[in-house]
């Protein structure tokens, strides 16, 4: 993972390995931003920051795209925790938050949850990035060992954040 880098907010360039040196960090792979599935999953995922930071992990959230983005999603959604970009999908890849398919991410059972997202309000964003590019989440402890991970395949099965949570308290 030595090669691996991300843009902190303000565009600098970040080593990849930098980011669990203090403490252990939750990774959730944003999808495009314009997926009403993927922002609801990381709306559920912010209600738990405070569970999260007691039992001593740190939250990121990593997105394709730009810094303008981050900026308009910060503020969008009040987000409390750190966002990285990874502009060359480097760190996906390494991952294996992959390309799936059109069915993956447009398959009937997709666009009904999408549509009821936006029915209950979820406003409609553009997106950067690929649109089959798939989400997923992973933890990393301080010694950088992959204590969880978890590809979202199709895109709207992301974990529970609650039984994520007391897996990482039991990898502490």
């Amino acid at each position: 993972m030595t090669d691996l880098w991300v843009l902190n907010e303000t565009g600098e360039r970040v080593g990849f390995e930098s980011l669990w040196q203090e403490k252990p960090i939750l990774i959730f792979f944003m999808r495009n931003i314009g997926c009403g599935i993927c922002r609801q999953t990381l709306l559920n995922l912010r209600d738990y920051d405070q569970a999260f930071k007691d039992a001593g992990w740190q939250i990121v959230v990593l997105m394709m795209g730009n810094l303008e983005l981050v900026s308009r999603f910060r503020s969008m959604y009040n987000i409390p925790f750190p966002i990285y970009v990874d502009q060359s999908l480097q760190v996906y890849d390494y991952f294996e938050i992959v390309e799936g398919s059109w069915l993956q991410v447009l398959s009937p059972q997709v666009l009904m949850r999408q549509a009821k997202l936006l029915v209950g309000g979820m406003e409609l964003l553009n997106g950067a990035g690929s649109m089959r590019r798939l989400g997923g989440a992973a933890a990393i402890n301080r010694a950088g060992q992959i204590v969880y991970h978890h590809v979202a395949n199709p895109i709207y099965r992301y974990p529970e954040w609650s039984s994520v949570l007391q897996t990482l308290q039991q990898t502490n």
